[in-house]
C-alpha cells in the first residue's frame, strides 16, 4: 500500500481524534443518566442523533482514504487524476449535507438544554424559541443550497471545470460557514445575559460564565475554517481543501463534546476539594432548575384554587407545610402552596415609610 500523503495524514489523525473525544463524551453523558436513574429526554436524543451523522461522516472518511483514494490522498489537485477529482467531490458532496444535518443537531440539543434550564424565566424562553427557529430555517436553507448548488446534481462532481454549471464553491461555503458562526455566537450569548445578571460574586459569575463559554470552542473553529474557505485575492486557487475538511471535522466534533460538558454536574462534586467554586455552582444551579420546573406546574393553577391561611389570626386550612411556621407574621395573610422537593421559596420585606 502506498504510504499516505500529509494531507491524508492529517485529516485521519483529525478525524480519529475527534471522533473518539465525541464518542467517549455522549457515553460519559448517557452513563450518568443510568447510573442516577435520570430520564433522556430531547435534548440527549438530539445529542445522540448528532453523534450519529458524525461518526458517518468520519466513516466516509476514513474509508475514503484507505480504499476509494488510490493515491490514499486528500488533495483536490488534477494532476492526481480525473478519477481521484470524481471521487473526492462525491466526499465532499456527501459530507457537507452531514455536517449540516449534525451541526444543526448539537445547536437544537443545546437550546432545548437551556430551554429547560432557563425556563422559569418566560422572555428567555421565547429568546430561546426565536434562535431555534432560526437555526430550523437556517437548515432548510443551507441544504437546498447544497444539495442544488449544481444543475443537475452530478454536476458537482463530473464538470467541475464549467462555471455555468455549478455555483462557486468558496462562496457558498462563505456565506454558509458565516450564517452558522452567528448563530453560534446568539447560542452563546443566551446564558452569558442571564449570569451577568445574577447577584454574585464576580469570581463566581467569571468561573459560571466559563463553563457555559466553552462553547467559543466551537466559533473559533469555525473562525479559522473561514481562514481556507475564504483566501482572497484568487478565492479558487487560495481554497485549501484540505485544511477546510480539518476543521470542518473538529469544529463538529466540539460542538458535540461542548454540548455534553453541562450535563456532567454529577461528576462535579469530585472537583470539590480544588475547585469549591465550582461544585457551589452546580448546586445552585441544580436548585434553580428544580425551582423552575415546580413554579411551571404550579403556575398553572388559578389563584381561587390556592389555599389560603390568616397566620396569627386562629385559623389556618393548610394542605402543606409552609415557610410561615414558626414565624411572627402579625396576622398577615399569606399564600400556601404545595411546595415540591428541593424547591426554594424566597421571601422579601418591604419597608413602605
Amino acid at each position: 500500500m502506498a504510504p499516505l500523503t500529509t494531507s491524508a495524514r492529517q485529516n485521519l489523525t483529525a478525524t480519529i481524534v475527534m471522533l473518539c473525544f465525541a464518542i467517549i463524551m455522549v457515553l460519559t453523558r448517557f452513563s450518568i443518566k443510568l447510573v442516577y436513574r435520570q430520564g433522556f429526554y430531547g435534548p440527549d436524543w438530539f445529542c445522540l442523533m448528532s453523534t450519529a451523522f458524525f461518526t458517518v461522516y468520519c466513516a466516509l472518511i476514513i474509508n475514503f482514504i484507505f480504499n476509494v483514494s488510490e493515491a490514499h490522498a486528500f488533495d483536490l489537485d488534477i494532476r492526481l487524476g480525473i478519477t481521484e477529482m470524481m471521487n473526492i467531490l462525491k466526499l465532499s458532496y456527501s459530507t457537507e449535507i452531514l455536517f449540516t444535518f449534525g451541526i444543526t443537531s448539537v445547536k437544537l440539543s443545546i437550546l432545548w438544554f437551556y430551554y429547560n434550564l432557563f425556563s422559569v424565566n418566560p422572555r428567555l424562553r421565547m429568546v430561546i424559541k426565536a434562535v431555534a427557529v432560526t437555526c430550523l430555517i437556517w437548515f432548510l436553507v443551507a441544504i437546498f443550497v447544497i444539495v442544488f448548488q449544481c444543475n443537475p446534481i452530478r454536476a458537482y462532481w463530473e464538470h467541475f471545470a464549467l462555471q455555468p454549471w455549478c455555483l462557486e464553491s468558496p462562496r457558498v461555503l462563505l456565506g454558509y460557514e458565516l450564517t452558522n458562526l452567528f448563530l453560534d455566537v446568539a447560542i452563546l450569548c443566551i446564558p452569558a445575559g442571564v449570569v451577568l445578571q445574577l447577584h454574585l460574586q464576580t469570581s463566581k459569575k467569571v468561573t459560571i460564565l466559563g463553563i457555559f463559554l466553552l462553547g467559543a470552542l466551537v466559533c473559533i473553529a469555525s473562525i479559522i475554517r473561514l481562514t481556507a474557505i475564504w483566501n482572497p485575492p484568487d478565492i479558487i486557487q487560495g481554497f485549501n481543501f484540505s485544511f477546510t475538511f480539518i476543521w470542518s471535522t473538529v469544529q463538529l466534533g466540539l460542538a458535540i463534546v461542548c454540548s455534553c460538558l453541562p450535563t456532567f454536574g454529577p461528576l462535579l462534586p469530585l472537583l470539590s476539594k480544588p475547585f469549591p467554586s465550582i461544585r457551589s455552582w452546580y448546586e445552585s444551579l441544580k436548585q434553580r432548575f428544580s425551582t423552575s420546573s415546580g413554579l411551571n406546574k404550579t403556575s398553572k393553577a388559578s389563584s381561587a384554587d390556592r389555599p389560603w391561611a390568616r397566620i396569627g389570626g386562629g385559623q389556618h386550612n393548610l394542605t402543606s407545610r409552609t415557610w410561615a411556621e414558626g414565624e411572627n407574621n402579625d396576622g398577615s395573610e399569606v399564600a400556601l402552596e404545595p411546595m415540591p422537593q428541593r424547591r426554594i421559596l424566597v421571601s422579601h420585606d418591604i419597608d413602605i415609610s
